[in-house]
């Protein structure tokens, strides 16, 4: 704090007083991590997870068809398709407006839905949501991450992303319940709640670190490589580069397991004979297993080049689709639920810090948005190629054969993915 003296007048400097506050406060990168851990949840936890127990709801409220309620998570491509432009954005604005303006964005589409009348506002207001999404939690985390934890950045990625688990485990319930006893009005009012909370958290604590490292990550004795937040290519130089290419193929490869695989396992061993029970409990042992695989494998990613950890996690997820293949009915199926759990939590923390290794943070955003919109064809070839095996064959078996090929070819490409000179801290 200082006061600077006029001939007439004093006046305070704010800037001298903020900056005095976050000088002894070592633990603001925890803080950060924790607001980021909350984004995550109520972005994807409230979007993607909850949205299941609307379903009924919305039909019975408004006579809509199934087709008609789950054709606004098709406005997910929107996500991917605006991503480079959020990308941009953070790198030349910075986390903390971007992330407040696009989490209270979610807040305020989640707090219009009880004013629904017509098909066409849930439209409206998921395609917006959808917009908003990139800044809350997939594009926003990563860059703060690597920000404020540079050589810790693997691990404290994996904790920050456990917020969509958090948000998928607690979130679904608890709107549940609150729905049968009121209303599904009451559900989407409580998500919009939360979400202005944490974008209120966000506009409090969010903010990105300049200058030298915190004493958190001073004291760190990892041997991962440590980046610059100032050092990184430009999107020409990335463009020019091989490494960029196999980065993007692989992430590419990666993201078939969200499009091709998640989706389709309940489906699949309710096909092989499993009830939905049995079925939704492998499923749920895969959860609890994919938080433990983020911070694992984000402890890999300070020891090891995340081009080797990326491809363990997809060697590990080729291991247990061979034996959903093999052993649909066969109690030791289940001994394979934590193995895909930990390739899927794996994979999650270890994408993002690929792009790191290999292009750096200075244009990070950017360039991790071009990649993110670049999956935009596992995401749209993924649906189609499992649909078209069972439709075809009467099962998912040759789809999922397929899968492990593309992870197989994802697993060599990823060698080439070697960080580029510009990437480097020193």
């Amino acid at each position: 704090m200082s006061i600077k003296q006029g001939p007439s007048q004093a006046s305070f400097d704010f800037g001298g007083v903020l900056s005095g506050v976050r000088s002894v406060r070592p633990d603001q990168g925890w803080v950060v991590i924790g607001v980021v851990f909350l984004g995550m949840a109520v972005a994807i936890g409230g979007t993607h997870y909850a949205f299941g127990v609307f379903v009924e709801p919305l039909e019975k409220e408004f006579g809509w068809s199934r087709t008609e309620v789950t054709a606004s998570l098709s406005f997910s491509a929107v996500s991917a398709l605006v991503a480079p432009f959020i990308g941009r954005a953070l790198d030349r604005f910075g986390a903390r407006p971007v992330m407040t303006i696009s989490i209270l964005t979610l807040a305020l589409t989640f707090g219009l839905r009880p004013l629904m009348d017509n098909v066409w506002h849930w439209y409206l207001l998921s395609f917006v949501h959808f917009v908003a999404f990139p800044g809350a939690s997939m594009l926003a985390g990563p860059k703060l991450v690597g920000n404020w934890f540079p050589r810790t950045r693997g691990r404290m990625m994996g904790m920050a992303s456990m917020g969509a688990n958090f948000g998928g485990i607690f979130l679904p319930p608890s709107l549940g319940i609150l729905i049968m006893a009121t209303t599904w009005r009451w559900g989407f009012i409580t998500l919009g709640a939360l979400s202005g909370l944490v974008g209120m958290l966000a506009v409090l604590f969010v903010h990105d670190r300049r200058g030298g490292e915190s004493p958190i990550q001073a004291e760190s004795k990892t041997r991962g490589p440590v980046l610059a937040f100032d050092r990184g290519a430009t999107v020409k130089e990335a463009f020019r580069s091989q490494a960029f290419y196999a980065m993007t193929f692989g992430i590419i490869a990666a993201n078939f397991a969200y499009s091709s695989v998640l989706s389709q396992i309940i489906p699949h061993l309710e096909t092989e004979g499993l009830s939905q029970e049995r079925a939704t409990l492998f499923l749920s042992v895969m959860a609890i297993f994919g938080m433990l695989g983020k911070v694992s494998f984000g402890f890999l990613t300070e020891r090891y080049a995340s081009r080797k950890v990326l491809g363990l996690a997809l060697f590990i997820q080729c291991i247990a689709l061979v034996a959903l293949i093999t052993l649909p009915g066969s109690p030791t199926l289940y001994v394979f639920a934590p193995v895909l759990g930990l390739g899927f939590g794996g994979m999650g923390t270890a994408m993002p810090m690929l792009a790191q290794d290999t292009v750096g943070m200075k244009n990070f955003g950017t360039i991790y948005g071009l990649v993110t919109l670049a999956t935009v064809s596992s995401s749209l070839l993924g649906p189609l190629l499992m649909g078209g095996s069972f439709d075809l064959l009467g099962s998912y078996d040759v789809g999922f054969m397929v899968v492990i090929a593309i992870f197989g070819l994802g697993i060599l490409t990823l060698q080439a993915a070697r960080p580029m000179p510009q990437a480097n801290a020193a």
